[in-house]
C-alpha cells in the first residue's frame, strides 16, 4: 500500500488536500471487496468499500488487482493513520500505515491552498533613519494584510511598530521604523483571517555585534550586569584582557543564560576587565571599563625622596595585596609571596612601606584588589620610575594617615575652644566698661528709681559690696591670647603623639 497527496482547485487560491491511497491484492472468488479506513487525532474513523461484483471476482480469480481512492480530504500537515483490508476480512488479514500530509513550507501549497497563504515579504534598509520599507506579493486575495516588528523567540513579541495594507489598495507597501538593529528584530506579516499563517523575515539576523552592547556597571553596588535582549543561548565570562594572549578567564565566573539577567557583585572596575559572550556561532568580547575614564586605581614606579617606590593611586577607597613572585606569561608569576596588605583612601596618593631592593632578578609585584569578589591582576615587572629627575606628583606614605585622623580632630578641638575665649573676652570688657562708669561698683537699679530719672542710680542703699579684681590692660590681651594658643598647640602635639 502507497499513500501520499493530491490537490483538489475550484479555482486560483482555492485548492484542497485529499489522501491517494494505493493497494494490490491476490484476488480470488471468495473476496467480495477492499476498504480502506483513515482516522486522524481528534478525529472520528472514516471508510470507504469498494465492492467487486461477482461476475468480475469470477474474471479476476487468482490475479494481482491494484485498487485506488483518493477522497479522503485532510489539513495540512495532519498525522493520518490508513488501514486497508479485505471484506470479508480473513483472520485479521490487514495492511497499515502512517501517513504524514505535508505542511506549509511546501512551495505549492504555499500558493494555492488558503491555510498557507501568507504572503511574500520583501524589503529595503535605511539605515540613516533606522526604518525598513517593505513590500508584499502573493498575499490571500481580497483579504487585509497586517504587518508588524517584532523581537522573535518562543513567541514574536510586537515592538510597537505596524501597519495594515487595505485589500483595496494596489500597492502593498509600508515602512515600519526600528529602535536597535537585533539579530531577532523581524518582520512580521499575515492575513486578516481566522488562524492565518505568518510568514517572518528577521533583516538582522547575522548582527550579533548588537547583543553584547547592553552591559551596564553599578558604581555604588559595584555590580556589573547584562541582560540578553534578544533570547539566545549565551555563555558569559569574566576574563582579564592581556596583549600577548587574549582574554583569560577569570575562576568561577561563567553564567549561561537564554532570557534571564546576568549579574556579577562587587567587581573591581579595571580596564583590563571585560566580559566574554560565547555562542553556537562565535564569540565577542567588550571590556566596559577600556578608557582613563574608568581608571578606579593605578600602581607605578616613581622617585620618592630620591629612591624608586611604588605609588598606589586611586579614586575609590579599594584593600589592596601586593605579592613577589617571577614572571611566567602575560599575568601568570611564580612562586607568589604575599607582602603587604593595606587600605588606600580616595582620591591620594600612597607609598606603601616596601623597598624594591628586595627584588632580585625577574621579580615582579603583583596587585590585586581583595575587598572584591572579581579583580583584575596588575602585574609590575618594570621598576623605571615614570618621572624624569626624580620630580613626581605629590605622595602621602601609610603611616601619614594615622597622624591625619588625629590631628583633624585635634584642629576642630582648637577652633571651638578659641571661639569661645573670645567670647569670654568679649563679655569682660563690657563688665569693665560698665563698672567703669559707676565709679567702679556693681549697681543695681530699680525700676521706679528709673523711672524717676534719678541722677545717680549709684545711691548707698542700692550698691552691692565692691569686688576686687584684677583686669589686664588692653595691650596685654594679645598676649595672653597668643599664650593660650601656644598652650594649646603643645596639649594637641602631646595628644596626638600618645
Amino acid at each position: 500500500m502507497s499513500v501520499n497527496t493530491v490537490m483538489r482547485c475550484t479555482g486560483r487560491q482555492q485548492c484542497s488536500l485529499f489522501l491517494h491511497v494505493s493497494g494490490s491484492l491476490a484476488m480470488n472468488e471468495h473476496v467480495k471487496g477492499v476498504s480502506i479506513c483513515t482516522v486522524a487525532a481528534g478525529t472520528m474513523e472514516r471508510c470507504r468499500t469498494h465492492v467487486f461484483h461477482r461476475a468480475a471476482r469470477k474474471q479476476l480469480s487468482g490475479q494481482q488487482v491494484e485498487v485506488q481512492d483518493n477522497c479522503f480530504e485532510v489539513a495540512v500537515g495532519q498525522d493520518v493513520h490508513v488501514t486497508l483490508k479485505t471484506v470479508p476480512e480473513f483472520c485479521h488479514l490487514r495492511v497499515s500505515k502512517t501517513y504524514s500530509v505535508p505542511g506549509c513550507s511546501h512551495a505549492d501549497l504555499q500558493k494555492n491552498v488558503p491555510e498557507c497563504i501568507a504572503g511574500k515579504i520583501t524589503y529595503q534598509l535605511n539605515p540613516e533613519r533606522k526604518a525598513l520599507s517593505i513590500s508584499v506579493t502573493d498575499m490571500l486575495e481580497n483579504t487585509d494584510y497586517n504587518l508588524r516588528l517584532c523581537h522573535k523567540g518562543y513567541i514574536c513579541r510586537g515592538t510597537g511598530s505596524q501597519a495594515l495594507l487595505k485589500k483595496e489598495d494596489p500597492q502593498k507597501n509600508a515602512t515600519l521604523t526600528y529602535t536597535r538593529p537585533l539579530p531577532c528584530l523581524c518582520i512580521e506579516g499575515w492575513s486578516s483571517v481566522f488562524d492565518a499563517p505568518r510568514v517572518q523575515v528577521c533583516p538582522f539576523k547575522n548582527n550579533m555585534e548588537e547583543l553584547w552592547s547592553g552591559v551596564a556597571f553599578d558604581s555604588v553596588k559595584q555590580t556589573l550586569s547584562w541582560e540578553p535582549a534578544c533570547q539566545t543561548e549565551v555563555a558569559v565570562t569574566l576574563c582579564q584582557n592581556t596583549e600577548e594572549s587574549g582574554c583569560q578567564n577569570l575562576a568561577n565566573s561563567t553564567q549561561s543564560v537564554s532570557r534571564g539577567k546576568v549579574s556579577f557583585s562587587t567587581v573591581d572596575p579595571h580596564p583590563r576587565l571585560c566580559m566574554k559572550f560565547s555562542t553556537k556561532m562565535g564569540s565577542w568580547i567588550k571590556c566596559p571599563f577600556a578608557g582613563s575614564d574608568f581608571t578606579a586605581w593605578d600602581i607605578e614606579a616613581a622617585m620618592v625622596n630620591g629612591k624608586t617606590q611604588l605609588v598606589v593611586t586611586s579614586k575609590i577607597r579599594p584593600t589592596l595585596l601586593l605579592s613577589s613572585c617571577r614572571r611566567a606569561g602575560p599575568l601568570a608569576c611564580e612562586g607568589n609571596e604575599d607582602i603587604l596588605t593595606f587600605n588606600v583612601v580616595k582620591h591620594q596618593s600612597v607609598v606603601p612601606n616596601l623597598t624594591l631592593a628586595m627584588c632580585g632578578e625577574n621579580c615582579c609585584i603583583q596587585a590585586r584588589r581583595i575587598d572584591v569578589k572579581y579583580a583584575a591582576k596588575v602585574l609590575l615587572c618594570d621598576f623605571n620610575p615614570s618621572g624624569t629627575g626624580g620630580a613626581t606628583a605629590p605622595v602621602v606614605s601609610t603611616s601619614h594617615w594615622q597622624t591625619v585622623w588625629i590631628v583633624a580632630p585635634a584642629v576642630g578641638l582648637l577652633t571651638a575652644l578659641l571661639v569661645s575665649i573670645l567670647m569670654i573676652g568679649t563679655a569682660v570688657t563690657v563688665i569693665t566698661a560698665h563698672q567703669r562708669k559707676c565709679g567702679g561698683e556693681v549697681c543695681h537699679v530699680t525700676g521706679s528709681q528709673h523711672n524717676a530719672g534719678s541722677a545717680n542710680p549709684c545711691s548707698p542703699q542700692h550698691t552691692l559690696p565692691p569686688i576686687p579684681c584684677y583686669y589686664p590692660a588692653i595691650e596685654d590681651t594679645p598676649n595672653f591670647e597668643n599664650s593660650e594658643k601656644t598652650n594649646l598647640l603643645n596639649w594637641v602635639k602631646k595628644d596626638s603623639t600618645i
